[in-house]
């Protein structure tokens, strides 16, 4: 994989707290140089972005830590980064234990950006530094971490603290909340509290949390509180050197017997055995429902993607390979910057991606990469998830006008419930007419510079011997136009759903109900459409669950997972016999295998069929796609994709 084109804007400020500080910068007051500080841009190079036009620019890579200085090491031609980032001048005093922190990411793991830090007592030029580097980190870390230097050694001087990032021909680094801190001795920090959201009844549950040694003493034990009413203290040994984390596990578990909601309160009310002198940052608190039963969960995954982003083909291809092989999957590419362009849809998406392609998983793991084997393995991280409702959708309605009735059932209580509803509506085989449809294509043989890789679909389409810039209006090498699938036509209710679309007191068992209107505009093809309903819980924003229905036919009467005719395809994808699996009920029956342009490929006709049926189709002989089977009777229709190779 490489590499995501970034985005970098203005997001929502972030805060954090100093305690007792003597400097601090967060980057949030704008998008240029910070005054007082200076950058160094000594390799010169040309980035392969065009954002980059200094050493390190200002923006948002994620909306947790607000504005962030950012650099690149990827390059055009390739070469070794060597940009500096360099602070005002620090006084540290004569007395008391200073140390340096900051965040830092690598903003792509696959390419992970490393960086050097360094302190000069004469000046903010490059060549001030000539002490050796306080901090060498080759590989940087992937997610956001806080790093610490002690600065003691430079007690009662004046100081200058530089990040270099010295990668060659790796990807982004982001660093964010410099800060030069006085540490008390025994000082725990509790970064966050993870317990798994629901559970069923009678299931043990771990409860853990994240701890930063915020003194300058090694912390070797805390004693940690979890409490719903009643107090589970316990005192839990540890080693966690001065500024690091590490992640501390409650022995007691959280277990409950009935269906019950809880909010879990969590603190840390001892250090080594003694008081901490900063409690304010030693509570946390996690929300915890158990469930009477289990519900079906789907994985939702909305790209980030666009026709002018040459990496972005590999969402397509993703996408297509998990359609086909999980069930429970849903795909939904949220296009940026062209004609297929949903713009509230995509400021929605968009804003917790760090750049395109990217994906938003169940809006849980956010700025996701994008690939198969990502795909696959969010998907089965969350595929077994404990939800609070199952879903189901029914959609109607005869020629452009649409309804879709949504129905959550909750196995759990709320006393005051905060979710939404909100439904996208996704197209398949989208054609267009305008060059603004034409796919850049980093993966074609004909590159400038090389392919970005090998990059082939699952029904055998090699992007490397597709044209840099594939065209709309042209057929491609096998002789089929190049379109595009699972495409956000409607965002219904809005990104984060619709107010009151869920009510706020909810009892185990209880069904909500709600109904969405849609009409079709000219131009799509409501045959290739679908619904996808996603409940949305409006505190974490995650989507905690998710149904897809169809909205083919002239009366698309389908239920979410087509219920009333249990229709089964397979194999899937076929070579030979696509076999249809449904069951009949006394009436005649059309079975039909058409490509995704409308093309009928094969039908035929079934008179008073009763019971479970069985129909051969053959599929030997017609080029390799995708292509859709239909059982239809009396006004009701069927549909499931198919692929052939």
């Amino acid at each position: 994989m490489k590499k995501k084109l970034l985005l970098v804007s203005a997001l929502m400020a972030s805060s954090i707290s100093f305690g007792q500080t003597i400097f601090s910068e967060n980057f949030d007051a704008g998008t240029t140089l910070p005054t007082g500080w200076a950058l160094h841009d000594v390799d010169g190079l040309t980035p392969n972005n065009s954002a980059f036009t200094a050493a390190w620019i200002f923006g948002a890579v994620d909306a947790a830590h607000g504005n962030s200085a950012v650099s690149t090491s990827y390059y055009v031609p390739a070469g070794q980064a060597d940009d500096w980032i360099v602070t005002p001048s620090i006084a540290i005093p004569g007395t008391g234990s200073y140390t340096f922190q900051f965040d830092v990411e690598a903003l792509d793991a696959s390419y992970p950006d490393g960086y050097i830090v360094y302190v000069s007592t004469t000046g903010q030029a490059v060549a001030n530094f000539t002490s050796p580097a306080v901090m060498t980190v080759a590989s940087g870390e992937t997610t956001w971490t806080t790093k610490s230097v002690d600065l003691s050694s430079y007690a009662g001087q004046t100081i200058y603290l530089a990040v270099r990032n010295h990668s060659n021909d790796m990807d982004v680094l982001a660093i964010d909340n410099f800060r030069v801190r006085q540490l008390q001795a025994n000082d725990a920090l509790l970064n966050s509290v993870t317990l798994n959201r629901y559970s069923m009844t009678s299931t043990n549950n771990t409860l853990t949390a994240s701890v930063t040694n915020d003194g300058s003493n090694a912390i070797t034990s805390v004693t940690m509180d979890w409490n719903d009413g009643t107090s589970h203290s316990q005192t839990i040994s540890c080693n966690i050197a001065s500024g690091a984390t590490a992640t501390i596990t409650h022995p007691t578990a959280v277990n409950y017997s009935t269906v019950v909601e809880k909010n879990i309160a969590v603190t840390i009310t001892q250090v080594n055995g003694g008081t901490d002198p900063n409690t304010a940052n030693n509570a946390g608190a996690a929300p915890f429902n158990t469930l009477s039963a289990a519900s079906t969960k789907h994985v939702v995954i909305e790209e980030g993607t666009g026709t002018w982003c040459g990496y972005c083909v590999r969402g397509a291809v993703a996408m297509e390979y998990m359609h086909l092989n999980h069930p429970d999957f849903i795909g939904i590419a949220v296009h940026n910057g062209d004609p297929m362009t949903v713009t509230e849809y995509d400021a929605g998406n968009a804003a917790t991606l760090s750049g395109f392609p990217g994906a938003n998983v169940d809006r849980a793991v956010l700025g996701a990469d994008v690939g198969n084997t990502q795909f696959e393995t969010y998907y089965n991280d969350r595929k077994n998830l404990p939800i609070p409702a199952g879903m189901t959708a029914v959609a109607s309605g005869t020629g452009s006008t649409v309804n879709i009735d949504v129905s959550t059932t909750f196995r759990t209580v709320f006393a005051n419930a905060n979710y939404r509803l909100a439904v996208a509506i996704v197209e398949d085989s989208v054609v267009g007419n305008a060059s603004g449809y034409d796919q850049h294509n980093y993966y074609s043989n004909q590159q400038s510079g090389g392919s970005a890789g090998v990059l082939v679909d699952v029904h055998g389409l090699d992007y490397q011997q597709l044209p840099t810039v594939i065209p709309h209006a042209t057929p491609l090498y096998n002789g089929t136009i190049y379109h595009f699938n699972h495409v956000a036509r409607a965002i219904i209710g809005g990104f984060t759903g619709l107010a009151g679309s869920v009510p706020t007191t909810i009892t185990d068992g209880q069904v909500a109900t709600h109904t969405f209107n849609y009409t079709i505009p000219a131009g799509s093809n409501r045959d290739y459409m679908r619904a996808v309903a996603m409940l949305i819980d409006q505190v974490s924003g995650q989507v905690v669950n998710s149904v897809e229905v169809d909205l083919a036919g002239a009366d698309a009467g389908i239920n979410a997972i087509a219920n009333e005719m249990n229709m089964k395809v397979y194999p899937n994808p076929a070579t030979d016999v696509v076999n249809v699996d449904f069951k009949a009920s006394n009436k005649n029956y059309v079975v039909t295998l058409t490509d995704l342009s409308g093309r009928t490929i094969v039908s035929n006709q079934y008179s008073n069929l009763s019971g479970a049926q069985t129909v051969a189709v053959p599929v030997n002989g017609i080029a390799p796609g995708n292509y859709l089977v239909t059982v239809s009777t009396e006004g009701a229709i069927f549909t499931q994709q198919v692929a052939v190779k």
